[in-house]
């Protein structure tokens, strides 16, 4: 999976206004819906930049990456998705910031899908876009720590286990066919 600070740099180098865990959590709820690489983009870039522009077509593709490989963590029997956040190196208050972001992201994106999607959520999967919310409600000045950074993994895994349940239900993995 491509770093935090990769997608980041291609983000501001186009002009985004979403940071890269917010644009994450965007492109993983409207992957729920099955969405395209143009989708995402239109919600994510203020606009996509002209085809003789070299050095944002490389930006482009650093984003299409991650549109792939997100699409492809998401759907892997592996469970080997994980959210796109800052990394452990980052001040615990930048990690945070990121965290609620992707959390805002992703509810920002599931806005946009709902419609289609709204009908096919359990009280599970409710709880679940609950539990994001009040996620996306962290403040960057809480305190770090030993038992703060056991805290944010437990969330981080959560958050992980939240949306790979959120597309199982919205998104059964389909076994082999069966011949009759």
């Amino acid at each position: 999976m491509l770093d935090f600070d990769t997608v980041q740099d291609a983000l501001e180098g186009l002009g985004s206004g979403s940071d890269a865990a917010e644009a994450h959590g965007t492109l993983c709820a409207l992957l729920l819906d099955n969405a395209a690489l143009a989708t995402w983009l239109a919600q994510t870039l203020d606009e996509l930049p002209g085809p003789g522009d070299v050095l944002a077509t490389e930006r482009l593709a650093v984003l299409e990456r991650l549109f792939e490989q997100t699409r492809e963590s998401m759907n892997n029997e592996d469970l080997s998705f994980s959210p796109l956040l800052p990394d452990e190196t980052d001040d615990f208050g930048v990690r945070l910031l990121g965290l609620s972001g992707w959390c805002q992201g992703f509810l920002f994106g599931f806005g946009i899908v709902s419609g289609t999607k709204d009908d096919a959520l359990d009280d599970v999967a409710r709880e679940c876009l609950s539990d994001l919310l009040e996620i996306s409600k962290l403040s960057h000045d809480e305190a770090g720590g030993d038992e703060a950074e056991l805290q944010f993994a437990e969330i981080v895994e959560h958050l992980r286990m939240v949306t790979l349940l959120l597309n199982d239900t919205l998104n059964p993995l389909k076994g082999p066919g069966t011949a009759h």
